[in-house]
């Protein structure tokens, strides 16, 4: 790229599968080219009490892939009274925030010179939320895409689109049989090779340019939100509900009442 970039200090936010193929493959990268991704830290929440008498304690995924990468990591539920490591008595200068589930408040954004980024498994503004795949996959979606966008200041998925899958999407061989985790195990490394992609181009330097597939403006128009799954999407309405509807639904879901 010809824009200037200083060697990027990363703050790496994440927590499952997904994140881990994105902070791999931003690992890969700095092992690769230590000039231009000069460190990365990784944040992720604290482990929560599980079982019996709550005894256990279940790490979030990413910190044991942090830990065999040998990064150095940050437990934090809240990023209120908190501040980003120095590195080398530096700032971070980029954060990078994959399916962490924690807003990244606008101290920390404004505190890293080049702001946020995060990778989101849909085409957005379709399918904006935490479980854009499960959604996908109920709706009985046959394309998929990943975007690349900044980190919005005050609302989760309204950044600018840096990178995007040309609309409509890219077929999955298998997917209608697919559970949510082996569409996941799909499309992530897609999602760290384009975060990947977006760093060497410099993306993330202004002037930004918005490559979303959608250009215009949204607000009449009806996209589908993609929440966190809750109980009541296992909720089978018997009398309107096809055979196949209720089959797949299980499928992704796990189990139905």
């Amino acid at each position: 790229s010809t824009r200037e970039v200083d060697p990027l200090r990363i703050l790496f936010c994440g927590s499952d599968d997904f994140s881990i193929a994105s902070l791999r493959a931003v690992h890969h990268e700095h092992i690769a080219r230590p000039d231009t991704i000069a460190s990365i830290d990784v944040v992720c929440r604290p482990g929560k009490r599980t079982g019996r008498g709550l005894k256990q304690i279940r790490e979030v995924p990413i910190k044991h892939a942090a830990q065999e990468l040998e990064l150095p990591v940050h437990k934090i539920d809240t990023f209120t009274g908190w501040t980003p490591p120095k590195v080398h008595d530096e700032n971070i200068n980029l954060i990078i925030a994959v399916s962490f589930g924690l807003f990244v408040p606008p101290r920390i954004l404004n505190g890293a010179k080049y702001g946020g980024l995060n990778v989101h498994p849909s085409l957005l503004p379709d399918l904006r939320g935490a479980a854009p795949i499960h959604h996908a996959l109920l709706r009985g979606d046959r394309k998929f895409g990943i975007s690349v966008q900044t980190l919005h200041p005050k609302r989760f998925d309204h950044g600018v689109i840096l990178a995007q899958t040309p609309y409509p999407g890219f077929d999955v061989t298998g997917s209608e049989n697919f559970s949510a985790a082996e569409l996941e195990a799909n499309l992530a490394p897609i999602g760290g090779d384009m975060l990947v992609q977006t760093l060497r181009e410099s993306l993330f330097v202004p002037p930004l340019q918005d490559l979303g597939w959608f250009q215009g403006d949204s607000s009449g128009v009806e996209f589908t939100h993609a929440p966190k799954i809750t109980s009541g999407d296992k909720q089978v309405d018997w009398t309107t509900w096809s055979a196949e509807k209720i089959l797949r639904y299980l499928r992704v879901l796990g189990s139905l009442w």
